[in-house]
């Protein structure tokens, strides 16, 4: 059996390759192989029942004769295997996997096929030579038929039909007429010839159209993915429409949202059903209109509508769809209807997230959020700072005035700290009468003193209830990461301690938390002056982490990771020194100095290889990206669509408009932009199609947990269709095991990357990795070798 496997994984191969379908995935090729199988099978009863015509005709004309017998041995087992072939289409035709099957078929073929040839060839010799004519009638009228049934499937009718071919051939030797049996002979070996080549050109139009057909099965799974999504997790819903500007694609949220039916709603013209709905000359229907018409995205569209009775907002987003060959599809696009949207995050925020009585953050929310700014500390090295505040003389108002204008103290108090803070600034009741304030990206002192002298200054304000004036105070810690801490309960713990000596000097009063913090700041003031010499002195150095083709794990590219090469503290990781740099003017000349140096050594690499580099928000914000990316490539030499540029999610939330304006820029130079950590945001859905990426790469955390957990892996897969339907590459970072390495290959990633490969490589690792992994390079060295050699 394991040699039968082997032939026929051979024979698989070679049709793969006649027929077009040797580049299809493994899951692809086996939905192609089971409907190929499924046609077989529904030809397998005819195929049976003419075997047992020709059986009986045969078996009557050699009736009397000395190959009776014989004749009847053979039939009997060609027709025991047509019969079982019959049986397992018709009352078991999903037995087995796909594999098993096909070889099953073929074995079956191939076994009938040689007892066909051996009836043919040796048979014939016993019967009369009035009959012969007769017995190879039949004979072709079986082989034409066996044709017809499985010719869908080329190996099997190769197995079959070749033998028998073979058989008949032989057979024709008794006629006698050495003339007439070479012309025969010519004849039959050619009609198997063009048999064969019919098979394949059918079955090479069988698997286009099949394949297309899965295409378009795979797209809608992929839109009934997206829709079942949305409708779970938000108001929002998911629109389409054709080249023509016909509506194809509506999600169940879109029929509520208008009270039109799904049948009502297919087919309708688009922007005229947005006319039916909205005031007349709508401005805002216009312009989407003039987009459509340019092919152009729009974004974030606010219109009034009338739907189902009632007068809404909804906002509208779309992006044209292209395929393969740049052909225009018509759009995709998402809505919602802002008024409920806000109206469910208003209930879900005060149900799960906000205290009761405040309406601020309770304490899991701020510790989740909390969670987050270390996430980001620890990847990007972003600042932030904790504040706790204890209200001072609130017992005593609870316990001379009552609980009910206590709590009534309390939702004054809250309303007065949400004046003083940022929209960006969370405030949170952790219980009683305390107070946190999480600032995710400020973690400077002057402005913090400046923020707890304000809050102290409101609070001590008299508060009015029931014409009651009552005074109370407020005293404060404050907890700044990463200098007092790097993880949360190490800044909860250091903001608390910092309260408690705030209430030990007096009350009413703020502190920063003291331990260790003369030393501390003398030495972040020593790492900002020896980084601002470090860039001078040659002391900040890249490493590069492999990219690798998720097929064959050959290298496609590098991302660039910078580290500080100090000279007594040895290799310091990022996280130590970009916040101190993002803190000053020195993140500009580090990212600067970042894209040059990566641009130049990726133009000394084979050309297809890539060099990607990630981009702090601060860097991106303060410096003119576009200018700085234009003139690294042109000092280098690099081609544009071999650098890539990383940016995260958290770079989109604050003034898109600018943003959008500097990546169209960076776009108009032919870079490569993608989306980091994708998945572990609030809106990546939206953002692709609002923001102009080539890529996106999956978050660690998804690859780390689809080794147990199914969610992360239905969660994979829907990201890479995702990826496909928006025609975007996909690149999967934290890879660490082989298994990780083939589910993402299985599911179509593009680009792998972790430590499974390699680790990041320095300036002494890269060329070894290179001249091991990358032929083209090895081959360029050797050639600079020997041509070195024949100077000398």
């Amino acid at each position: 059996m394991m040699l039968v496997r082997r032939m026929i994984t051979l024979g698989n191969q070679f049709v793969d390759r006649a027929i077009g379908a040797d580049g299809l995935g493994t899951a692809v090729r086996e939905k192609l192989m089971a409907q190929q199988l499924e046609t077989v099978s529904r030809s397998a009863p005819y195929l049976f029942a003419a075997s047992l015509i020709v059986s009986i005709v045969f078996l009557l004309l050699a009736l009397g004769t000395p190959v009776f017998p014989v004749a009847l041995a053979i039939l009997v087992p060609i027709n025991f295997l047509h019969a079982h072939g019959a049986y397992w289409a018709v009352l078991r035709p999903d037995a087995g996997n796909v594999n098993t099957r096909a070889c099953m078929t073929v074995l079956h073929a191939a076994l009938a096929g040689c007892l066909w040839a051996v009836l043919m060839n040796f048979v014939q010799a016993g019967l009369t030579e009035s009959v012969h004519g007769a017995v190879l009638v039949s004979g072709g009228g079986l082989f034409c038929i066996s044709i017809l049934a499985l010719l869908i499937y080329p190996q099997a009718m190769a197995a079959f039909v070749i033998p028998m071919a073979v058989g008949l051939l032989s057979g024709l030797d008794s006629l006698g007429n050495i003339d007439n049996l070479f012309g025969l002979a010519l004849l039959l070996t050619g009609f198997t010839f063009i048999v064969a080549v019919i098979s394949l050109n059918h079955a090479a139009s069988f698997v286009a159209r099949r394949v297309s057909e899965l295409l378009v099965q795979e797209k809608s799974e992929i839109i009934g993915l997206l829709l079942r999504e949305f409708e779970r997790t938000s108001s929002d819903w998911i629109w389409g429409f054709d080249e023509a500007g016909d509506l194809n694609r509506i999600s169940d949220g879109f029929t509520q949202a208008t009270g039109v039916t799904e049948e009502a709603l297919v087919g309708a013209d688009f922007v005229y059903f947005l006319r039916c709905i909205t005031p007349p000359d709508d401005p805002l229907v216009n312009q989407i209109e003039e987009h459509v018409q340019r092919r152009a995205t729009f974004q974030d569209i606010e219109l009034l509508v009338t739907a189902d009775g009632q007068t809404c907002w909804w906002t509208l987003t779309g992006k044209p769809v292209f395929d393969e060959a740049g052909a225009y599809l018509g759009y995709l696009g998402t809505g919602s209807d802002i008024t409920e949207r806000k109206v469910a995050e208003r209930r879900i925020t005060l149900l799960a997230h906000h205290d009761s009585m405040t309406g601020l953050l309770n304490r899991g929310k701020f510790t989740e959020q909390l969670s987050l700014s270390v996430a980001r500390l620890e990847r990007y090295g972003t600042p932030f700072s904790v504040i706790f505040l204890d209200l001072d003389q609130f017992k005593a108002v609870n316990d001379t005035r009552g609980h009910m204008v206590g709590d009534r103290l309390l939702v004054q108090i809250a309303r007065r700290i949400e004046e003083q803070v940022r929209e960006t600034d969370l405030v949170a009741r952790l219980g009683g009468d305390e107070f946190a304030i999480l600032l995710p990206n400020d973690a400077n002192r002057d402005g913090l003193a400046d923020l707890a002298y304000r809050l102290i200054e409101a609070i001590r304000d008299p508060v009015v209830i029931e014409d009651e004036h009552l005074s109370i105070g407020a005293s404060i810690g404050i907890a700044m990461a990463p200098i007092n801490g790097t993880r949360p309960d190490q800044l909860l713990r250091n903001a608390d301690l910092a309260l408690y000596r705030a209430k030990a000097d007096g009350r009413s009063v703020f502190r920063f938390f003291e331990s260790q913090m003369d030393s501390e700041a003398r030495e972040k003031r020593l790492l900002e002056a020896e980084l601002r010499d470090a860039i001078g002195n040659g002391e900040l150095v890249l490493h590069y982490q492999p990219l690798v083709d998720a097929e064959n794990e050959q290298p496609m590219g590098f991302e660039a990771l910078i580290r500080w090469d100090h000279p007594i503290r040895g290799l310091v990781p990022p996280a130590e020194f970009i916040p101190v740099a993002e803190q000053s003017s020195l993140i500009v000349d580090i990212g600067d100095w970042t894209i040059e140096t990566a641009c130049l050594a990726a133009a000394d690499w084979p050309d297809h290889l890539t060099v990607a580099v990630n981009l702090s928000a601060k860097h991106f914000r303060r410096s003119d990206i576009k200018s700085v990316l234009q003139k690294a490539l042109t000092r280098s030499g690099l081609a544009p669509h071999r650098l890539e540029i990383e940016i995260t999610e958290g770079l989109l939330i604050e003034d898109p408009d600018d943003v959008i304006d500097k990546l169209s820029g960076i776009r108009d130079l032919g870079v490569t932009i993608a989306m980091d950590d994708f998945g572990t945001g609030y809106s990546s859905l939206g953002y692709l199609l609002k923001f102009p990426f080539d890529k996106i790469k999956i978050d660690r955390s998804f690859v780390e947990a689809s080794a147990s957990d199914e969610v992360a892996r239905d969660i994979l897969r829907a990201i890479t269709s995702l990826g496909r339907t928006l025609k975007l590459k996909i690149t999967a970072e934290g890879v660490e095991t082989a298994e990780q390495a083939a589910f993402l290959s299985e599911i179509a990633c593009h680009q792998l990357q972790g430590f499974h490969f390699a680790r990041p490589l320095d300036s002494i690792d890269l060329p070894h990795y290179l001249l091991s992994m990358v032929p083209t390079q090895a081959s360029a060295v050797k050639a600079e070798a020997e041509k070195a050699l024949i100077g000398s």
